[in-house]
């Protein structure tokens, strides 16, 4: 049997002791546990950003793996903690929309974390991370029954993040960015599948801005450096990108930007 994963997933950045604190209560709680940083540099209170990249993370991990998530604006505010199963993996966090993703399979099952004898005493109400969901990930990783964190919820009274959808105009399918990379990718919420459906036996270009864009791509090396490129990313999404370079700086646009799919009949 292997030893148990917990991952986290925060806005604390590496700067502080924030996620020290955090690791060294898990491990005081469950010493044999694997930590594994998805990442610490989400923007400060940015719940949309945390949910997408735990969304595109946590399927990646065995499972039984527990997913800790703390990017928290309300913290100290009566709003809730959960502790979630779904799809194989265990998530703890803040009921502020953050684990939308999981919420919306049926399988799901949500409890309210309230059982006190689970928490760090004294509990500081700005650091709920470090005295609440830590000590609570860590025992649900060292096998503890999920009933034992509080009483069940059901999912479809927990928060969810509100999305807007691609939609279609006559010719055009009308997405938007979403999130922006290291690299300076520009994510979008365009199912590539949806796109190629949508293309049919036509062809298609990608309005960006002020750019104009054909595609999809396979992958970057079909353009050349410099240039601009739709492709469809590690999640199945279209991703604007200039090979080599920063597509947020090359077009302008930013997350909540339109990008307009355009087919053109054959």
């Amino acid at each position: 049997m292997t030893d148990p994963i917990i991952t986290l997933t925060t806005d604390f950045g590496t700067a502080d002791e924030y996620v020290g604190a955090v690791k060294g209560v898990l491990l005081t709680v469950l010493g044999n546990a694997t930590i594994i940083d998805i990442t610490h540099a989400i923007p400060p209170q940015d719940v949309l950003r945390a949910s997408r990249i735990l969304a595109g993370s946590a399927p990646c991990f065995p499972p039984a793996t527990v997913h800790l998530a703390i990017v928290d604006p309300g913290v100290g505010s009566d709003r809730r903690i959960l502790a979630i199963h779904s799809a194989g993996h265990t998530f703890v966090g803040p009921d502020n929309g953050i684990f939308t993703p999981f919420l919306r399979l049926d399988s799901t099952i949500v409890h309210h974390i309230t059982n006190h004898r689970l928490f760090r005493s004294p509990i500081s109400p700005s650091f709920h991370g470090r005295d609440i969901m830590a000590p609570v990930a860590a025992r649900l990783a060292g096998g503890m029954d999920i009933t034992e964190v509080g009483r069940p919820v059901p999912r479809e009274n927990c928060v969810r993040l509100s999305e807007s959808e691609p939609f279609q105009s006559g010719t055009q399918l009308i997405g938007r960015v979403i999130a922006t990379d290291n690299f300076g990718n520009l994510r979008t919420n365009l199912p590539g599948q949806r796109v190629v459906e949508f293309a049919g036996d036509g062809t298609i270009t990608f309005q960006v801005g002020n750019q104009v864009i054909d595609g999809p791509n396979s992958v970057y090396a079909e353009k050349q450096r410099g240039e601009l490129i739709a492709l469809i990313d590690s999640q199945g999404c279209i991703e604007i990108a200039v090979v080599g370079g920063d597509a947020a700086l090359a077009t302008g646009i930013g997350i909540g930007g339109e990008v307009i799919v355009c087919r053109q009949h054959r």
